[in-house]
């Protein structure tokens, strides 16, 4: 399998997470918020560095399922650091006293093996779903 260049639709997605973003910094502290900002970014991050390394690069099945997994896993284990640092840039952004109470912090840091398990089970999944597409495609050829 040739590993895409681009990502389909990813701009469309940045672009919706800078508009998640613009209004993320207007609202109150809630740790669920900050929990989609850091996942969705790092999850984009991860999908434009994968084609920037790999992309136009010719791979085996197995590659693609373990390099997906591999960088889902790495994004997963990301997640609760970066909702921390999401957390605390906001917290002195509004600079009005506490955002998040010490309970808050801890149970966005204790969820990390979720997160990691998520990363994972998302990142295979995503490498499964890219197999099929390229067997697809390969067997539309064969048959023209």
């Amino acid at each position: 399998m040739s590993f895409p260049r681009q990502i389909p639709y990813l701009r469309l997605l940045v672009l919706l997470w800078g508009a998640y973003a613009a209004v993320w910094l207007a609202l109150e502290g809630a740790p669920g918020r900050d929990l989609l900002l850091a996942a969705w970014g790092l999850a984009l991050l991860a999908l434009a560095g994968m084609a920037r390394v790999a992309g136009g690069q010719r791979l085996s099945a197995g590659s693609v399922l373990a390099l997906s997994a591999g960088v889902g896993l790495a994004t997963g284990v990301a997640v609760a650091p970066a909702a921390l640092a999401v957390m605390a840039f906001k917290a002195g952004l509004h600079a009005h006293g506490p955002e998040y109470t010490t309970a808050q912090i801890a149970a966005v840091w204790a969820q990390w093996p979720l997160w990691l398990v998520a990363g994972g089970a998302a990142g295979a999944g995503l490498g499964l779903i890219a197999l099929g597409w390229a067997a697809r495609r390969q067997e539309d050829r064969s048959e023209v």
